[in-house]
């Protein structure tokens, strides 16, 4: 073999050992001989939430990722979500539709739109199958109220009517749920005459551990009253006054990972974390995300730091591998950990010790918002690194 080949091959395998480490969304290679166990549902949730009156959850519960993966029975048929705090926005969207048929002042006509998309022979296969646009099209005549050349975030949320009639049912009017955006469409046309719902909206309250946040009045009152691209621009002005660089305010603001609501959501957290040094990291990993489960574990490790800076003041925020870090001013290290169950892999062994190695005489505490695994409470232990669980920020 000769020279110039020989390099290709050693680039080649170097290159597969490096991607092992560091990317975070690829399990393979990663495992460190723990499996991860499958639960029972009733041992992670509480048993008032396991079934509502348009679906129950599946009783087997798998590790996929750090999260569990459930499995909701639903009227539109099985919906598969990937950690807590994903099952909390589906669990809720599943509230606003049931919210629509008690809200009503004519159930028919929700009746009549949910019809062809239950369980049926069409069913969920209707909504996973179709082409795009048969399911999620703007209805006729919806499109003369929004402008085509609008702010891609302005065309999610749709008019004035259909963002209050939202904000009445308690979901977000940039859903990506396939079902309540139909449901949001056609009720918006329907409405153009005059109210639709009775007074008064039912808010979802969400379960401690499981959710998004839920919206604040003034998140709500926000979102009625102003188009997202105007939210979006005073979010990016505000961002700009706090010392955010451009290329980060314009990733978080443009990021399809997040809605315009879950945008008010992160705002909140990062402005309890004013006069943390560096809290712009927040903000800057928040652009990275790809999917709406990543912009659902920034809204939490927010929320977890916030909470934190309730209890014990932070000076410094940094991020470390998989977790952020806040330094707090007696020098204490606190990781944050938005998973629920943490198994022993490559990538956290090597996260740990790169840390302590890093920071070898920190008093470290690393809290979780679920549970780890015996093999990393145990490399935890030898890493001198206390634990502490479910997201009690007591110690």
């Amino acid at each position: 073999m000769d020279t110039r080949k020989l390099m290709v091959v050693i680039c080649i395998v170097t290159a597969g050992f490096c991607g092992c480490e560091t990317t975070a969304t690829a399990p393979a290679g990663r495992f460190r001989g723990e499996r991860a166990p499958a639960f029972s549902v009733y041992e992670v949730l509480p048993r008032k939430i396991l079934r509502g009156s348009n679906y129950r959850l599946a009783e087997r519960v798998a590790v996929e990722e750090y999260q569990y993966v459930f499995t909701v029975r639903s009227d539109f048929g099985a919906i598969t979500a990937r950690g807590r705090h994903m099952l909390g926005l589906r669990l809720g969207e599943l509230k606003s539709i049931e919210n629509a048929r008690k809200l009503s002042k004519y159930p028919l006509i929700v009746d009549g739109i949910l019809a062809p998309l239950t369980d049926s022979q069409k069913g969920l296969d209707l909504i996973i199958n179709e082409p795009f646009e048969s399911i999620e099209r703007m209805p006729e005549g919806l499109g003369l109220m929004v402008d085509q050349y609008a702010d891609p975030a302005d065309r999610r949320a749709g008019s004035p009517t259909r963002r209050k009639l939202a904000v009445e049912l308690d979901c977000d009017p940039e859903t990506r749920n396939p079902v309540l955006k139909k449901l949001l469409d056609e009720l918006a046309l329907y409405s153009l005459g005059g109210g639709l719902l009775t007074q008064g909206g039912m808010s979802f309250i969400p379960v401690p551990g499981i959710g998004v946040l839920a919206m604040t009045a003034q998140m709500k009152e926000l979102i009625v009253n102003s188009p997202p691209s105007a939210i979006n621009g005073k979010i990016d002005r505000e961002l700009e006054a706090a010392g955010i660089e451009s290329s980060i305010r314009l990733g978080f603001r443009y990021s399809s990972a997040f809605t315009t609501a879950q945008r008010l959501q992160l705002m909140e957290q990062f402005r309890a974390l004013e006069g943390v040094r560096n809290r712009a990291a927040l903000i800057e990993v928040a652009a990275k995300a790809h999917t709406e489960a990543e912009a659902l574990s920034s809204i939490r490790k927010g929320k977890m730091l916030a909470d934190i800076r309730k209890r014990k003041p932070i000076r410094l925020l940094k991020f470390v591998g998989l977790f952020p870090l806040g330094v707090l001013n007696d020098g204490t290290h606190v990781l944050i950990c938005p998973y629920d169950y943490v198994t022993s892999t490559w990538e956290v062994d090597n996260c740990v010790d790169a840390y302590r190695s890093s920071n070898p005489n920190a008093s470290t505490v690393l809290v979780t918002a679920g549970r780890v695994s015996p093999a990393v409470l145990k490399k935890m232990e030898s890493a001198r690194i206390r634990i502490v669980e479910e997201g009690t920020f007591y110690w």
